[in-house]
Order: C-alpha cells, then sequence, then structure tokens
C-alpha cells in the first residue's frame, strides 16, 4: 500500500486524487516508454532416457504468451548442454540493459547436496560427479541475472518433474533444493522443494497451464499470479502439487498491463476513471492500516470496491506499536503430531528476532534432521514463517522422503508481547509452532 506517512504529511483529502492521478500516469507512462522486457525460454522434452511430453509444448506456448505481453523470447527447444549455456550467458549479457527479465525452464531436473541442476537432452548421468558435468547449475543463471542489475527478475522452474536420475544419488533427494532468491528476483517452483510434480495429461503440464491462464489476467502483481497458480495447482491436483515461492523483490510488476496502460488521464480536472478507482483499491487491499481504506472511502464514497473497503476497515487493527517489543530471544517448540504414515515428533531450537526478522537454526545447515526458520512479523504481530530443513529420521515424513532429502512449508503466526503461535499452511502434515520471549 503507499507509505502511510506521506498521506500523513500532505493531507489525504488534498493527497488522494493527486497521487492517483500519478500513479495512473506514472504507469502509463512506464508502458508508453517501453521498458525492456527480456525472456529466455528452454523446453527439453527429447531426452534418451525417460522423454517427457509436455516442455515442449510449454516452452511454445510461454513463448507466444510472452510476446504477448510485450517481453523479446529468446526460445530454445530440446538444447544441449552448449546451447543451454551458451543462452544463458547471451541472456545474462543482454539484461545488462535493464529492465524486466524472465526465464522460464520446462523438462528434467533435479538436486544434489542442495544446488540445483537443470538437465539438458544429451546428458549421460550416472552420478552426483558426473551431475555437475553433463547438467547446467542454477546457479549460473542467478550470478548472470545479479551481475546484470535490472530492476526485476522473474526464475521459472517447471523442473520438478519425477525423473530416472535420482535413483542414480546417494540419499535419492526428490525434486528441487529451496534456494534463496537474490535481491530483486523472484523464483518460483512449479511444486514445493523436495517434491516432484506432474507432466500433466494434456497439451500442457499442470503448473504451466495455469500459469498461461493467470497471465491473461490484466492488472495482477506478479505476487498474485504466482498466488492465483498456486491455488488452482493445489485444488486441480487435490493437494499432491503445491506450487512454491521464494521471493525477494524489491519493485512491483504487473505483468500484464492492459487494463492500467488504458488508464492515462485526459485531463487533470476530469472525474476519476473506474480504472483510476482500480489501481488506488489495488494499492490499498492488502493493507492493515485503517488509513488507507479510509482515504479510499473518502475519494470514492460510493465506489466499486466501498463496501469490501469498509469491511476490511472494520476488520484491521489500529496501527501497531513499535516492532522493537519483540526483539530478543525467543524458545521456539514445533510440534507435529503423528499424522497419517507419519510419525510425531517435537523440536525445540532458540530463535532471534531483530527489528521484527526472525531466525532459529537448529542442527546443521544442510545436514539431515537440520531444521531453518526465518520470516519477518509485521508491527501488528502476523508473520509470515518459512521453514526449510533436511530430513533426518524419513518415519517422521508424510510421502516417506529418504535420509537427506530437503522439505519446506510455511507458517502463519501471531505474536503478542512475549508469546506467539502458528500453524504450518499446507495440508500436508499439521505441524505447530509455539514462541515465548
Amino acid at each position: 500500500m503507499p507509505n502511510v506517512s506521506v498521506w500523513r504529511r500532505l493531507g489525504v483529502a488534498s493527497a488522494v486524487g493527486l497521487w492517483a492521478l500519478a500513479l495512473a500516469s506514472s504507469v502509463s507512462a512506464q508502458v508508453s516508454r517501453g521498458e525492456p522486457r527480456l525472456a529466455l525460454v528452454i523446453g527439453n522434452s527429447a531426452y534418451r532416457e525417460s522423454p517427457l511430453r509436455n516442455p515442449v509444448n510449454d516452452v511454445r506456448a510461454m513463448t507466444q504468451r510472452l510476446e504477448e505481453l510485450g517481453f523479446t523470447v529468446l526460445a530454445y527447444e530440446n538444447a544441449t548442454k552448449r546451447t543451454m549455456e551458451a543462452a544463458i550467458i547471451e541472456f545474462g549479457r543482454r539484461l545488462t540493459a535493464g529492465g524486466v527479465g524472465a526465464f522460464y525452464y520446462a523438462g528434467h531436473g533435479l538436486q544434489v547436496r542442495g544446488r540445483n541442476y537443470l538437465v539438458p537432452v544429451d546428458a549421460e548421468i550416472e552420478d552426483e560427479a558426473s551431475t555437475r558435468v553433463a547438467a547446467v547449475d542454477v546457479e549460473l543463471l542467478l550470478e548472470q541475472m545479479a551481475e546484470a542489475k535490472n530492476r526485476v527478475n522473474l526464475v521459472i522452474l517447471d523442473a520438478c518433474r519425477n525423473n530416472p536420475f535420482e535413483r542414480r544419488m546417494r540419499g535419492g533427494a526428490r525434486g528441487l533444493a529451496a534456494v534463496d532468491a537474490a535481491r530483486g528476483t523472484l523464483v518460483a517452483y512449479a511444486t514445493a522443494p523436495g517434491s516432484v510434480a506432474a507432466d500433466g495429461d494434456g497439451k500442457n503440464g499442470l503448473y504451466t497451464e495455469e500459469l498461461l491462464e493467470a497471465l491473461r489476467e490484466p492488472g495482477l502483481k506478479i505476487e498474485e499470479v504466482f498466488k492465483r497458480v498456486r491455488i488452482n495447482v493445489a485444488r486441480r491436483s487435490k493437494g499432491a502439487q503445491t506450487p512454491w515461492e521464494s521471493p525477494s523483490l524489491t519493485g512491483d510488476l504487473i505483468v500484464n498491463t492492459a487494463t492500467a496502460a488504458g488508464s492515462a488521464p485526459t485531463a487533470a480536472a476530469s472525474a476519476p476513471a473506474p480504472d483510476r478507482e482500480g489501481l488506488f483499491w489495488m494499492s490499498v487491499k492488502d493493507g492493515t492500516d485503517p488509513t488507507g481504506f479510509e482515504a479510499y472511502l473518502k475519494q470514492y464514497p460510493q465506489g466499486t470496491f466501498a463496501p469490501l473497503a469498509r469491511q476490511r476497515l472494520a476488520n484491521v487493527s489500529p496501527p501497531a506499536r513499535d516492532l522493537a517489543r519483540f526483539d530478543g530471544v525467543w524458545n521456539v517448540t514445533v510440534q507435529c503430531p503423528a499424522h497419517g504414515s507419519a510419525s510425531g515428533y517435537t523440536r525445540r531450537l532458540l530463535a532471534q528476532v531483530k527489528d521484527g526478522a526472525l531466525t532459529a537454526q537448529h542442527g546443521e545447515l544442510g545436514l539431515p534432521n537440520s531444521l531453518t526458520l526465518s520470516g519477518k512479523i509485521q508491527p501488528d504481530g502476523k508473520a509470515g514463517i518459512d521453514a526449510r530443513g533436511m530430513v533426518g529420521d524419513p518415519r517422521n515424513t508424510a510421502n516417506r522422503l529418504s535420509q537427506g532429502a530437503a522439505y519446506a512449508y510455511r507458517v502463519d503466526a501471531v505474536f503478542e508481547d512475549a508469546r506467539g503461535a502458528g500453524n504450518r499452511t499446507d495440508d500436508v502434515r499439521p505441524c505447530s509452532p509455539t514462541f515465548v520471549k
């Protein structure tokens, strides 16, 4: 939402109209200036061992959709390792022009010791060592993006399909490992780390099919696009596949700007247009401070979203106190009761909170039986916490992951001054962490 302090300094009554006009003008100007948009898309189907049906179809459909959204697309089908690495390096060079970069991959992928690899069609993989030589390390792509220093980058990996290579690895970790997105980057997985995705029964894979559909919707921020994909994939797969994102964006990105681009005002004195109202609502609708909803209702008392704004206004808390009240050391107890075939277990660890940022570590990072918690406590006490670790005892896992396999899930929590509690958000198994300062 807009910076609340700006509203207070300028006065809500005088600022709202000027802000709405400025925002609509800036969005329209960005579209008209044609901020550079560059995409690299790769789809590998023709593997010598365990070929896939959909990746080439996926990459063709994604190429068409991204071109419709204003991207210059570098597309490759059934690429060899040499071709993939050369394409990634060229992509990185061209990204230095700035703007938005997007990488999309469909095909086999696997993890080795916490590092992710994309499998070219000419790969001959016999063990962990040969993987590092025959496959393409995702770090090569992330490094190219980081060095380009462009505004926003997206990495979309529909590469978690179950594949024959994993059987040859020690530990047999499934799917891809979670990686921390670099600043200004969002990394999206077709399914949660340590899990596998379906190739799909139709023309496209399930994840890509839903992503293509979500990209049709004008005016959505990129985070909202992936949220829709996650909900629909989980619903259609009956919970067997839940997409995952690792975001670290520092700016907004509306991929389909069809609505926003048409919202430029004709004159400063003209009545607010419906699309300007929509832009205003988009900027405040997810907020927790009542000031934004009050500002919307003052400008649009009979607006399209006025009933919803009044409902949100009734539900939000008054401005919260300073984040410093959460600072300090917290005792964390993670309780995961028995569920289905999974045994119950309890983990205890210490968490450090500074300026609302929570971090906790159990065991040694990257080794079996480890657990890392990281998240951000908001001023109102609400927090989203990412839990990532490596399996210790396979009997504690709902899907019998092997020892050393990576897993990840998310917790929604609420903190008071000296206590907090949360729940795991997916339906794989229940886990309830509690926090005591």
